[in-house]
């Protein structure tokens, strides 16, 4: 007899144990389940204000890479990189790699030639694209299927483009 009370009883306290913060949470909001489960649009607002600037300053710049003069020696490219970040965080570029089309026809492929480069929040840095190229001396060099991944406090982050 004691150990089917004791039973129940465990199996009564585990009920109310799940059940209790429910009833709890929503007594607090005066039953509205709305209420209780979403926030507020005031607290929506104010996580929206502080986290407002925290990435971007001022925008994404259209164009945050500044592409050198290319050097071509026996079918290889090489072209060096200014990258000018707009995020107030520092990042990592752990790999960056592109093909490049002449007049819509693809004649090479490029990809970052140093393992990773690190760029301080809202700072400069230089890197290296080098590829090879086929097909003759390219007239109108354009980056196509653009690949660029980085890395922002640890989370890798990888974004395609297809340009031109």
């Amino acid at each position: 007899m004691g150990e089917r009370v004791l039973g129940w009883g465990l199996r009564l306290l585990g009920i109310a144990l799940f059940i209790g913060p429910f009833v709890a949470a929503f007594s607090a909001h005066d039953w509205d389940l709305q209420a209780a489960v979403m926030p507020s649009q005031a607290e929506m607002d104010e996580v929206n204000e502080r986290l407002s600037g925290l990435v971007f300053e001022e925008g994404f710049s259209e164009d945050p890479f500044t592409l050198g003069t290319p050097e071509f020696s026996n079918n290889t490219v090489s072209v060096t990189v200014e990258f000018t970040s707009p995020l107030k965080i520092p990042i990592k570029i752990t790999d960056l790699s592109a093909s490049i089309s002449d007049q819509g026809v693809q004649v090479a492929q490029v990809q970052m030639e140093e393992a990773e480069v690190d760029v301080l929040a809202n700072g400069t840095a230089n890197f290296t694209l080098v590829g090879s190229y086929s097909g003759t001396f390219p007239t109108n060099p354009e980056p196509t299927d653009v690949n660029i991944t980085f890395e922002l406090y640890g989370v890798t982050v990888q974004v395609q483009m297809g340009v031109g």
